[in-house]
């Protein structure tokens, strides 16, 4: 009898629903990812994580009155006009486009802010402090570290990202706060993931692994000045992504089935 083939054109004396043994003997094994491999992948998550610690470390000390307007304000412009150089190569836009673009969110941040100050006036604190942390979460979740699922939405990361600041900001006491914590999660949350991204595909492991560091060394430091009770979370969220998921998922992988079937050779063999 003709030897089974494993394509559809080729008219075979076989059944619809027939299998041959070679169906599985072409199936391949997918590469194992090492513990250093799955490491530098769950940096980019801790980044994000970092850059909504910073958010709410900002907004600590401004309603406590521990940090001014101006301050913050002179830190987002520090980072972004950096950013802006070390990625201005990549960028397609001209200069005098780039410089329309902030002009006009500055407008804009300048315009909404006293509409947002008292966006949530009627609504407890408790409630924006938990519609705050699940919009955070609901962005570290939907963002693009680079898998190709169907979870990942950079623009509904962006809008929820925005979105709880929004939240925040509307407990603050003066425009200028509220203008200036704004300001800050623009630039988190619009221009920090693409820089993220160059950093990683342009720089190479070794200038991301040390971004990686500065930002959660700013991270800490922030928390520890101005929101210490939240720096257990930064210590958990640091052990679970960076220590306990990669340990996990190098140890997991080798139960995993492959993509193209699920066995290789010498367990067909045995069966």
């Amino acid at each position: 009898m003709t030897e089974w083939s494993r394509v559809l054109w080729k008219k075979q004396p076989y059944p619809d629903n027939y299998v041959g043994d070679s169906f599985l003997r072409v199936s391949k094994k997918r590469r194992e990812v090492t513990y250093g491999q799955a490491f530098y992948s769950a940096t980019a998550v801790t980044q994000e994580i970092c850059s909504c610690l910073i958010l709410v470390a900002v907004f600590c000390g401004l309603s406590e009155g521990h940090m001014k307007a101006a301050g913050v304000l002179t830190f987002t412009a520090v980072l972004g006009v950096t950013g802006y150089f070390i990625t201005r190569s990549q960028l397609r836009s001209s200069a005098r486009d780039d410089i329309k673009l902030v002009c006009f969110y500055v407008a804009l941040i300048s315009c909404a802010s006293p509409v947002v100050k008292s966006l949530t006036g009627s609504v407890a604190t408790d409630t924006i402090n938990a519609c705050t942390t699940a919009l955070l979460l609901l962005r570290i979740v939907h963002q693009d570290y680079g898998a190709l699922v169907a979870i990942v939405n950079p623009t509904v990361s962006h809008n929820l990202g925005v979105f709880a600041s929004v939240c925040l900001a509307s407990r603050l006491g003066s425009d200028r706060d509220v203008f200036a914590l704004m300001t800050l999660a623009v630039a988190l949350f619009a221009l920090f993931p693409g820089f993220r991204k160059y950093c990683r595909t342009k720089l190479g492991t070794t200038l991301d692994l040390f971004f990686t560091i500065v930002v959660v060394t700013v991270t800490a430091a922030g928390l520890w000045l101005y929101a210490a009770h939240l720096m257990p979370l930064l210590a958990f969220a640091l052990v679970t992504c960076n220590g306990i998921i990669p340990a996990l998922f190098v140890a997991l992988q080798r139960h995993k089935q492959n993509i193209y079937g699920p066995w290789d050779e010498a367990q067909i063999e045995d069966k």
